[in-house]
């Protein structure tokens, strides 16, 4: 089969299942609700995307193709700010997280409770970490239990393990994984990205809980430890909840940027297509009545009947057909000099576009640089002095709690059993009390 007769399947299949995924995307956008988020934030988003939305279906429905691809343009551009949006909400539920954790500890360390057997406790865990034949899922379990544990090792072993893991990057044409990796150290860190922008709004309400809570951690001690421990728990669920409606809009940028873009290919997929026909009509009345009662409620509910049938006759055998044609077109392309695989850049977009996670790249980003051991270096020095800048004046319970989020991001470094309960001893025995103790096992228990 030839490269034409592959990127042609492979297009007529994005075409139908964006048509798909935009209205499941629309019905899940119309069920979503106002979360107390930060003055709104969710609610415009989502506002946002029905003007655009509207303006779509109408360009689309009238063949204005200049129309249609300055609303792709607008949407496209809209999912870059909703992905700075949701990095930063990331960065401040992280932040609530590692103050709320340390916060826990303190009120379970003065709380009494039956003395803890360690060697027991440790000896029952043990069999539960290791309890699966599946060694991924070992590792989050080994993970899960990193993360329960406030580290206890010195700065200098904390720095050398990150070293470590970076250095396994050495040589790598292509350095995305190096920037991802460093990306989530610094997620787990609570450490902002140099390339993320602020938004006032978001942290005047994440300030909000996290002033507070921070100054009761730099005290060492507060009366107000349990209150601040529920303010920041639920400071917690509506960002998720905040989190949860960016990617619900932006799952319904993905799929309408895809058909914007599959568009302006100058092929007429319409014509071929199986779904658009009826599944237009419905995105439409979808769109017109997001935020109301439809004039012909059984019009309505008619096309919704369509475009339900459609996902259940197309979704499966499109999305076989998308991953097959993807891999071999990938494959042609991997193959072609830069130029001539150039011409194939909008089709692996919307194959990016039509991926299960909301916010993958588009491969319109800056190319990453290759990971020389220079760089490498590079990136290890820059993230020591933005760790040590992050611990600056805290309290070693924080700096604790900070250096095991990190640790739980690395791949695990364990070579035996014996190492892992060690580990898992030192921690235990490492607690100011027994109720510490206790809160650490919980948390463990319930990550495994």
């Amino acid at each position: 089969m030839s490269v034409k007769s592959i990127e042609h399947r492979l297009c007529s299949a994005f075409y139908d299942m964006a048509w798909l995924n935009l209205s499941a995307g629309i019905e899940s956008l119309a069920d979503a609700g106002s979360a107390d988020d930060a003055q709104g934030l969710s609610k415009a988003s989502r506002e946002r995307f029905l003007e655009n939305g509207r303006r779509f279906a109408a360009a689309l429905r009238d063949g204005d193709t200049e129309g249609t691809k300055a609303v792709t343009e607008e949407l496209l551009a809209e999912r870059k700010n909703l992905a700075d949006i949701t990095e930063e909400l990331t960065r401040h539920r992280e932040n609530c997280k590692l103050l709320c954790n340390v916060l826990h500890r303190r009120i379970a360390g003065e709380q009494t409770v039956v003395p803890v057997n360690v060697d027991d406790e440790v000896r029952e865990l043990l069999g539960k970490l290791f309890a699966s034949e599946d060694p991924m899922i070992t590792n989050l379990r080994i993970r899960s239990m990193v993360a329960a544990f406030p580290a206890r090792i010195t700065r200098a072993r904390f720095y050398d393990r990150i070293a470590g893991y970076l250095s396994l990057y050495n040589g790598q044409e292509d350095g995305e994984g190096l920037d991802a990796f460093c990306y989530r150290l610094r997620s787990a860190a609570g450490i902002r990205g140099e390339a993320e922008t602020a938004s006032e709004t978001i942290t005047a309400y994440a300030d909000e809980v996290l002033k507070p809570a921070q100054a009761a951690v730099l005290a060492e001690t507060s009366e107000d430890d349990e209150e601040l421990v529920e303010l920041l728990k639920k400071r917690i669920e509506q960002i998720d909840e905040m989190i949860g409606q960016q990617e619900s809009v932006v799952r319904c940028i993905n799929p309408m940027a895809a058909l914007g873009l599959l568009s302006d290919m100058g092929r007429d997929l319409r014509a071929e297509s199986s779904v658009a026909g009826d599944l237009a009509e419905a995105v439409t009345l979808q769109l017109t009545y997001a935020d109301s009662e439809p004039d012909d409620a059984e019009a309505y509910e008619r096309a919704c009947e369509r475009a339900h049938a459609a996902m259940e006759q197309y979704f499966e055998p499109l999305s076989v057909l998308m991953e097959t044609e993807t891999g071999r077109l990938q494959a042609e392309i991997d193959r072609m000099d830069d130029e001539t695989a150039t011409a194939y850049v909008p089709v692996m977009k919307a194959a990016r576009l039509m991926s299960t996670s909301a916010f993958a790249p588009l491969g319109d980003e800056q190319p990453s640089e290759p990971a020389t051991p220079e760089r490498v270096e590079a990136c290890r020095d820059a993230i020591v002095k933005e760790l040590e800048a992050r611990f600056e004046g805290q309290p070693k319970a924080m700096v604790r709690e900070i250096m095991a989020s990190v640790l739980a991001e690395l791949p695990v470094w364990f070579e035996s059993r014996t190492e892992v309960m060690e580990y898992m001893l030192q921690s235990l025995r490492g607690c100011r009390t027994d109720g510490e103790r206790r809160f650490a096992i919980r948390l463990l228990r319930e990550g495994l």
